[in-house]
């Protein structure tokens, strides 16, 4: 190998190594803009739930409220009994909620009498008798010649 072609060599060498690093931080840095770019437009749920999944949002137990007397789970069944009642009681004493005074004859007896009136407005029906469409079909049914 001559002198020359070593000399050669190194300088190619050293432009590589000169230019791939070059090369792969541009391609860094455009991929960071890109990164960037798409954080920037990310919908606003994204936050939250970024926030969720890394656990930042969660309170702490200490921070959680002690129960009061007055709030404990069966204390307010009593009260809550009564206002059912007092609903109860405006309920039934609404005249809206009488029952029906019919009872169930006099309930299908009017029943009977509507149906009989709506029968009685309904015209016989004129439809074709079985011997009518035997006479039609008689009539149609003529031999035809057959090649």
């Amino acid at each position: 190998m001559t002198a020359i072609s070593r000399t050669c060599r190194n300088r190619f060498t050293m432009r590589a190594a000169i230019l791939v690093p070059i090369i792969l931080l541009a391609g860094c840095a455009s991929s960071l803009e890109r990164v960037r770019a798409m954080r920037a437009a990310a919908p606003d749920w994204y936050e939250a739930r970024k926030v969720e999944i890394s656990g930042e949002a969660y309170p702490k137990i200490g921070d959680i409220p002690l129960v009061e007397a007055s709030a404990r789970p069966g204390t307010q069944l009593a009260a809550s009994g009564r206002d059912t009642m007092t609903a109860l009681q405006k309920f039934q004493l609404d005249p809206r909620a009488e029952p029906a005074t019919e009872t169930a004859a006099e309930m299908l007896a009017w029943a009977a009498a509507s149906r009989r009136a709506v029968e009685g407005q309904i015209t016989a029906p004129d439809f074709l008798t079985d011997e009518d469409v035997a006479a039609l079909k008689a009539v149609f049914d003529v031999p035809r010649g057959r090649l």
